[in-house]
C-alpha cells in the first residue's frame, strides 16, 4: 500500500514535465492528452485519474508556479528582517524556482491566455501579489536610508523580470549551476540599490547626513513630473 501511495506522489509530476517539454516542443494547441500519454508510456485513463484535460495541466503549473512564488515572498517578508537581508533572500528564492523549473515557467508564459478567466485572475492575483512584496522591501530600504532613492516598484519590477528572464538563458549543464545564478543575481540586485556610503561602510555624519539628503531631494525632481505625480 505505501508504495502505491509514493507511485500517486510521483505520477503528477512527471506528468507536469512532460506535458511541459511537449507544450514547448508541439505547442499548447497541438498537443492532445493522447499525445502527453504516448510520451510518458501509460495508457490515456491511467493520465486521466490525474488530470480530466490538458487545461486542468497547464492550471496545474501556473498555479504552481505564480502562487508558490507568492507564497516563499510573504514568508520572508513576514519575518521581517532588515531590508539588504530581506532583498537578498526574496531574489535567491524567485530566482531559485524559475531556474530549477525554466520549461514550465516558459510554458506558463506562453499559454496562460487559453486559461479559464477565473483561473487567471488567480495567477495575476498571485503576481500583483509578488509585486507588492518586492515593493515593499525596496520602500523600507529607501525609507531607512538603505538604499537609494529609486521608483520602488520600477526597481521590483525590473528585479522580477531579471529572475524571469533566467527561463530562457540559463543551461543546467552550463558553467554555473542554478544555485550559484540565484546567488549571482541577488548580489546584482542589492548591489544596484545599495547606497555607495553602505556598501563602503562609512559612518555617515551631519554633512554627510545633509549631502545625502541633498542628493535625495534630486533624485526626486527626477521622479515627479510637473503636476507632482510619480512617474511611472
Amino acid at each position: 500500500m505505501a508504495r502505491k501511495t509514493a507511485k500517486i506522489n510521483v505520477v503528477p509530476q512527471a506528468i507536469l514535465e512532460t506535458a511541459s517539454n511537449l507544450f514547448i516542443r508541439r505547442g499548447y494547441e497541438g498537443t492532445t492528452m493522447q499525445d502527453i500519454a504516448l510520451e510518458l508510456g501509460i495508457s490515456r485513463s491511467a493520465l486521466y485519474y490525474y488530470f480530466k484535460n490538458k487545461e486542468e495541466i497547464l492550471a496545474s503549473l501556473t498555479e504552481g508556479l505564480t502562487i508558490a512564488a507568492q507564497q516563499l515572498a510573504s514568508q520572508v517578508v513576514e519575518q521581517g528582517k532588515a531590508p539588504e537581508e530581506a532583498l537578498r533572500e526574496l531574489v535567491h528564492q524567485h530566482a531559485r524556482l524559475i531556474l530549477f523549473r525554466p520549461v514550465q515557467f516558459r510554458v506558463v508564459e506562453r499559454a496562460e491566455g487559453s486559461l479559464p478567466e477565473a483561473q487567471q485572475k488567480i495567477a495575476e492575483s498571485a503576481r500583483r501579489i509578488l509585486l507588492q512584496k518586492f515593493t515593499e522591501v525596496i520602500q523600507r530600504g529607501i525609507d531607512n536610508g538603505r538604499f537609494r532613492l529609486v521608483n520602488a516598484k520600477m526597481a521590483a519590477f525590473a528585479i522580477i523580470g531579471m529572475c524571469n528572464w533566467t527561463a530562457w538563458w540559463f543551461k543546467a549543464d552550463g558553467a554555473k549551476t542554478a544555485e550559484e545564478v540565484a546567488d549571482m543575481l541577488a548580489d546584482f540586485s542589492l548591489h544596484a540599490l545599495e547606497r555607495g556610503e553602505v556598501k563602503k561602510g562609512m559612518k555617515v555624519g551631519v554633512d554627510e547626513s545633509l549631502r545625502m539628503l541633498e542628493e535625495n531631494l534630486s533624485q526626486l525632481k527626477e521622479v515627479i513630473d510637473s503636476q507632482g505625480r510619480i512617474r511611472e
